[in-house]
């Protein structure tokens, strides 16, 4: 793996650049072997090759004209070497499973990363869409 992420933050800015190119090979060289990444749509995938060829696979299909643009929102140390970031993205220019566009999304992804020999690597990815509209509801405080 020639790439090096030299901070955390920076994981997630080449995770977008990767995606906009569609190169998965750099894709994946972001992750660590033994990674674990849920989707917005709750499938997981519990190594690098598992996350590469899912993602090889959309990038061939419904997200093969995608535009990932975001920032990051949050980054948290959690102990020497692991930090947790936040990066809250739009994505344009996918398609829905039928063909048809599938319009702006928006979401939050979580990455786990860990500083290696090699720079930092996503050992666990969570995304979520965020779902215009939806509240939870109120708490009730009961006696």
């Amino acid at each position: 793996m020639a790439l090096v992420v030299s901070k955390p933050e920076d994981i997630a800015t080449a995770f977008a650049d990767a995606w906009n190119r569609h190169d998965m090979d750099d894709f994946a060289a972001l992750f660590s072997e033994e990674a674990n990444f849920v989707n917005v749509v709750g499938m997981w995938w519990k190594n690098r090759a598992e996350i590469e060829g899912a993602h090889r696979a959309t990038h061939e299909t419904m997200f093969r004209d995608s535009r990932l643009e975001g920032f990051v929102s949050s980054v948290v140390g959690l102990a020497p070497g692991l930090a947790s970031v936040h990066y809250a993205w739009t994505l344009t220019g996918a398609f829905a499973p039928d063909g048809s566009p599938a319009g702006t999304r928006k979401g939050i992804l979580l990455l786990v990363v860990k500083e290696g020999q090699s720079g930092w690597r996503i050992k666990v990815a969570q995304n979520t869409d965020i779902v215009p509209g939806a509240a939870a509801p109120p708490s009730s405080a009961r006696s």
